[in-house]
């Protein structure tokens, strides 16, 4: 994935179709970013938020036309993110569809994956953070310029019936299949979150760092108490850190300094492409800073780390 190209079967996601002439006033008010912004073809990742200003989840949402859109939800929240979207549209002309079922979902990363799989699929592919409706197996599919590796390449929405066929030609073009489990490292040394470890109802995205997907300014729910977050600063922040020795980070591990417990670990991993210990963790305000000197306990043990700048991995050149 990170030197030539892979793919993963994530037809776990979930997929919710908005339409309706109040789409976007219903996405402006459920969304945290700026759904008007989005072009047709366009893509935009944002957060879907209690009141409270706590993360629900983070999603993806495609414009496919003027008024329809398609979200993107994380499989655990799925149910979850549904009846939320469900109540909230009740004021609003809109329709809104549990379309899960459409679809079976391949990602295809890497920085040889646009030149594979143009030249496999024959398809002219979509820039970066659009999305294009096109035929894949002679069925109709969407194919989005988006992934959650830090790597270049579309995530594909099949027919699931074309899904196994087109998965086997992809093999045969020299595509390799790749775990979950490596779709998690990938993440994590780009410092992307993950729901259910980074992100969760307990905790606004301020302290998450994803304050730059939210637009305040558009009244979504959560927006008073996020506003606030941002002007006042939050007592915990999402920082990532290497190990500088031994040791592999999970998550839930204690964060110390000096002996103190100053945080918990969120994310945490063996990074293949850094070869050491790395994760994310929420730590005081005040130790956040990239340089700053901390121990992790893992399984007992004292692992010496320190907070690092995002990504935790970078492309060389």
């Amino acid at each position: 994935m990170r030197t030539h190209v892979g793919m993963f079967d994530v037809s776990h996601m979930g997929e919710v179709e908005v339409e309706g002439p109040g789409a976007l006033h219903f996405l402006q008010r459920v969304l945290s970013n700026d759904v008007a912004k989005v072009e047709i073809g366009g893509a935009q990742y944002s957060c879907l938020c209690k009141e409270s200003g706590g993360v629900i989840d983070d999603l993806f949402l495609y414009r496919l036309g003027g008024d329809r859109y398609l979200i993107v939800t994380n499989a655990a929240n799925h149910e979850t993110d549904l009846a939320w979207l469900g109540r909230s549209s009740r004021e609003f002309d809109v329709a809104v569809r549990d379309v899960a079922d459409r679809y079976a979902m391949i990602a295809v990363q890497g920085p040889h994956a646009r030149a594979v799989l143009s030249r496999a699929l024959k398809l002219e592919l979509p820039a970066r953070m659009h999305v294009a409706a096109l035929q894949v197996g002679r069925r109709p599919a969407l194919v989005c310029g988006t992934g959650y590796t830090g790597e270049d390449g579309v995530e594909m929405l099949l027919d699931p019936e074309v899904a196994a066929p087109i998965w086997a030609e992809l093999l045969d073009a020299g595509v390799v299949p790749c775990g979950l489990g490596a779709r998690d490292t990938l993440r994590l040394e780009v410092c992307f979150p993950l729901h259910g470890n980074d992100l969760s109802p307990e905790r606004n995205p301020i302290a998450a760092g994803l304050g730059w997907c939210c637009r305040e300014e558009t009244g979504f729910i959560g927006s008073e108490a996020i506003a606030i977050a941002r002007a006042e600063g939050t007592t915990e922040v999402l920082a990532p850190f290497l190990i500088e020795g031994p040791g592999i980070p999970r998550e839930g591990n204690p964060v110390l300094v000096g002996g103190e417990t100053v945080g918990v670990v969120s994310s945490g991993t063996f990074s293949p492409s850094l070869e050491r210990g790395a994760g994310m963790a929420y730590v005081r305000s005040d130790l956040a800073e990239p340089g700053t000197e901390l121990e992790i306990d893992v399984r007992g043990k004292h692992r010496r780390a320190r907070v690092a700048s995002k990504p935790l991995y970078r492309k060389a050149g």
